[in-house]
């Protein structure tokens, strides 16, 4: 089984059999140590994502692939949105497979995605500076790990506030630095170096504590849930890590 595993880790495979194998790589990390809040398993231990066997602290779900972050993000959902409880339109930013392989099947939601790649997730081509939406469309969206990649950030939470309706709401996560006020640099262009002053290669800022006001200044209502706050019980049964802040945006009126 570890062959055919890693005959396959590098490939893009259908969504089917990739469910297939998850399936059974699940088996062998079933135990009692940890709950995927994203997908219900049992786990002894994370794994190094994609189809890997290798186990990782804090890492991958071996059952559906969620991060760290997505599960600190599916149990906010859960205990703070109606998510699972209204019939809602939702739109997903940039489709994380540990959440679309549960939201597409939920009967009350109405559920559309969107991004940049052309990825069997997304069912839009689009950038979020300009979304092919309606004003007012959607109920709830979520835009995960995204903003930091875009130049023109305010564009992009406008638009997000433009294709909310009123009284919906925007749950948007970022790597973040609470201590300090936001990172830019427009002149640095080149991958190594933005991966040197940002983190990673595609990132083009890192935020601070000022998010919030730069999502204010786009309409919204925005409440922050801190990290550091998650009990610790809490982060050692889900397998949550103590650096997700969640930034909750509600759409109280048209601007």
């Amino acid at each position: 089984m570890k062959k055919l595993f890693q005959r396959f880790r590098r490939i893009k495979l259908p969504i089917a059999i990739l469910e297939i194998l998850l399936g059974l790589r699940a088996i062998l990390f079933a135990g009692s140590k940890y709950i995927c809040p994203c997908c219900g398993w049992r786990l002894r231990a994370f794994t190094s994502g994609g189809t890997s066997l290798k186990e990782r602290e804090l890492s991958y779900c071996p059952r559906c692939n969620s991060k760290a972050r997505h599960r600190r993000i599916w149990l906010f959902l859960e205990e703070h949105t109606n998510l699972f409880t209204d019939s809602l339109r939702l739109f997903e930013v940039a489709p994380k497979f540990s959440f679309a392989r549960r939201f597409r099947k939920m009967s009350n939601l109405t559920y559309v995605t969107g991004g940049l790649q052309k990825h069997q997730e997304n069912m839009l081509r689009m950038d979020l500076t300009s979304m092919p939406v309606s004003f007012n469309s959607f109920d709830a969206l979520i835009c995960v790990h995204v903003l930091e990649e875009i130049t023109r950030d305010g564009l992009a939470m406008s638009e997000m506030f433009r294709v909310l309706k009123p009284g919906g709401w925007a749950m948007v996560t970022v790597p973040t630095n609470m201590g300090e006020a936001t990172y830019e640099d427009s002149s640095i262009v080149a991958s190594q170096d933005r991966k040197r002053a940002f983190g990673e290669p595609a990132h083009v800022r890192v935020y601070g504590y000022d998010l919030a006001d730069r999502l204010r200044s786009s309409g919204f209502t925005v409440t922050v849930d801190l990290a550091e706050d998650v009990p610790l019980q809490k982060r050692a049964r889900y397998g949550l890590r103590a650096d997700e802040n969640i930034f909750f945006c509600r759409k109280l009126t048209e601007l």
